[in-house]
């Protein structure tokens, strides 16, 4: 079984974050006053569906199982119209006909339009749960009629907790460094974090270098040098590494999108002075401390931003990659 799924939470205790969510849900429960229809939205990996499924179970007491669609694939009129026609028959095996709406964004206006009705008088033993990342694209109509939850982000110290506990738990060997790196590059997703485990631990210990290696991210080893030979206009230097990232065969459109991200980076730590907001590893402060060491740090490294932004969009569609990059880096940064 892979981790994300061997790992979903099954119990409220074990959600993390949503803390104020979880308890009204708790508290619905307990006193038997839930709606009929709700709406989770927030980002993704984040416990939407989690807590759906969770507060589904609880609902029925552990009978049944809820009806899960996914809207981005069913999400026409006639789709709509064979739940409407399904919602109104009581369930065999529970109290309650539950339905989970995954991805709801994706039904398309006349399906929201057939689903208004419903919604606007459903059955009394039926309950709908939708779930999206893109409050936005469901119509007012519909959010003005549910009872709206929004989750948020995970803190990364949840995160790196629940990574560790399940390092020692299925027996990985790894660092703190390692599972802090997994963190960042999840942007508060527990999912993804977990998912990014899961890849990591069929490569070997879960170390920084691993990790880099096999979630596909460059050395910072490599960004570091490319922004010194930049600052010090080491034209020999940049070339030499932008030859050696073409000739190992890497994707240099990413390789400018992700030095765009250490960038940013490292600009945050010039106005914060922090690891907690970046993905560099604290392993890094010594040459972090050394690159920043220019004059008017902030300012230049917002110039280097602007300009990679500008090589950004130059590549787009460059058949040329490599001789626009190289031309670029020692004629116009």
């Amino acid at each position: 079984m892979n981790l994300p799924l061997k790992y979903r939470p099954k119990e409220f205790g074990d959600v993390c974050s949503q803390g104020s969510i979880i308890k009204i849900l708790k508290r619905q429960i307990e006193t038997k006053s839930w709606v009929n229809c709700y709406l989770f939205s927030g980002p993704s990996g984040c416990g939407k569906t989690t807590l759906a499924r969770i507060m589904a179970n609880k609902i029925n007491n552990g009978l049944g199982e809820p009806i899960e669609i996914d809207a981005a694939s069913n999400n026409s009129v006639n789709d709509v119209r064979q739940i409407i026609e399904e919602a109104d028959k009581r369930a065999l095996d529970a109290e309650y006909k539950i339905y989970i709406i995954d991805e709801a964004h994706g039904l398309s206006g006349s399906a929201w339009q057939a689903l208004l009705k419903l919604i606007e008088e459903p059955p009394k033993y039926t309950i709908f749960m939708f779930c999206t990342t893109e409050l936005q694209k469901v119509p007012e109509t519909i959010q003005n009629r549910c009872q709206q939850f929004r989750v948020s982000r995970i803190e990364n110290d949840l995160i790196e907790g629940r990574l560790g506990l399940i390092c020692e738990q299925e027996g990985f060997t790894y660092t703190d460094e390692a599972i802090s790196q997994i963190t960042k590059m999840s942007m508060g997703s527990m999912r993804q974090a977990i998912a990014y485990l899961d890849k990591c631990k069929d490569f070997g210990d879960i170390t920084l270098d691993n990790v880099l290696e096999v979630l596909g991210t460059f050395s910072y080893d490599i960004y570091f040098d490319l922004t010194n030979a930049i600052i010090d206009k080491n034209q020999e230097k940049i070339l030499s590494i932008i030859d050696s990232l073409y000739d190992k065969g890497y994707d240099l459109k990413l390789f400018v999108e992700l030095f765009l991200d250490f960038l940013l980076d490292l600009t945050k730590y010039v106005i914060f002075r922090s690891f907690e907001i970046i993905k560099i590893p604290h392993s890094y402060k010594d040459k972090l401390e050394y690159t920043i060491n220019v004059e008017n740090a902030g300012k230049y490294f917002n110039h280097l931003i602007d300009k990679t932004l500008e090589l950004k969009t130059l590549i787009k569609g460059d058949p040329n990659v490599k001789i626009t990059i190289e031309i670029f880096l020692i004629s116009r940064i």
